[in-house]
């Protein structure tokens, strides 16, 4: 479904990198900005139509049961008590609204996630076939490495099928300036073959693989090669990059989160080349 292909929209100029990873220098400082959270559910319950009485006692046996809703948005956002950094914090919460929730940053959040929700509902009773939704959102940031902030979305979702699904979203944000991160600004695309070789060796030691078609045996990337996932965080010693469901195996196998240290990685990001 469209609502949850993530799109890299925000992609800035590589001079703008040199903030990234730069020291405690900036006038935007973590105990600068405080996170808060907006919570709001909404259950619904919608029976059958009406209809006459049938007197075909089968019919009357299996007449189509109540089809039920539950949404719920659990995020956080930004702010500051210090007025110079409410621009910074609004950019943030800004872009959370329209890549997370796909809603118009000229909306308040309050007024985004409401939207949200009625998005869902609209689907809800749009569907004909499945008699129970679900679809919560949790949202939460994380202090990275220096000045940057890492917000994780996380949905589990059950709109009909076989199963449910969770998905998780990683986004990353330069804290002094506001501005999205995308996979482009820390590895130039001429070092992006070398960072998905690393990432397929990591993952085939995960594995205990001891080649490609080990991991096709063990129902890993039989499906797919092997690519460089956008969601990924800049934590304070690594660089996660996670795979949801179904990205590189089968769904029985969940999840997958590579690690890279930025040792590992050195080579490939000038950014901590120019840093040293």
């Amino acid at each position: 479904m469209k609502r949850y292909i993530i799109r890299d929209r925000f992609v800035f100029l590589g001079a703008l990198i040199s903030l990234f990873f730069a020291g405690c220098n900036s006038s935007t400082q973590w105990n600068d900005l405080e996170f808060y959270n907006v919570e709001k559910l909404e259950q619904l319950t919608e029976s059958p139509l009406d209809t006459e009485e049938d007197s075909n006692a089968f019919a009357s046996l299996h007449k189509p049961e109540n089809r039920e809703m539950d949404v719920k948005v659990d995020m956080q956002f930004l702010k500051s008590g210090n007025q110079a950094n409410e621009r910074v914090c609004k950019l943030i919460n800004d872009q959370l609204v329209e890549i997370l929730l796909k809603q118009s940053s000229e909306m308040t959040v309050d007024e985004a996630v409401a939207q949200y929700i009625e998005d869902v509902k609209k689907e809800f009773h749009g569907d004909e076939v499945a008699s129970i939704y679900y679809d919560h959102l949790t949202g939460r940031a994380e202090y990275g490495r220096e000045n940057i902030i890492n917000y994780r979305l996380v949905e589990d979702v059950f709109m009909g099928g076989a199963h449910p699904c969770t998905i998780t979203t990683i986004l990353r944000f330069n804290a002094m300036t506001g501005e999205f991160i995308a996979l482009e600004n820390l590895f130039p695309y001429p070092q992006q073959r070398r960072l998905q070789e690393l990432l397929l060796e990591k993952l085939m030691k995960m594995n205990q693989a001891r080649s490609l078609e080990d991991l096709h045996q063990k129902g890993i990337l039989e499906m797919s090669d092997m690519f460089i996932s956008n969601n990924f965080a800049l934590r304070e010693d690594s660089i996660e990059f996670y795979y949801n469901e179904y990205d590189i195996a089968p769904y029985a196998y969940g999840s997958f989160s590579i690690c890279l240290s930025y040792d590992e990685v050195q080579e490939l990001m000038p950014i901590l080349q120019e840093n040293q």
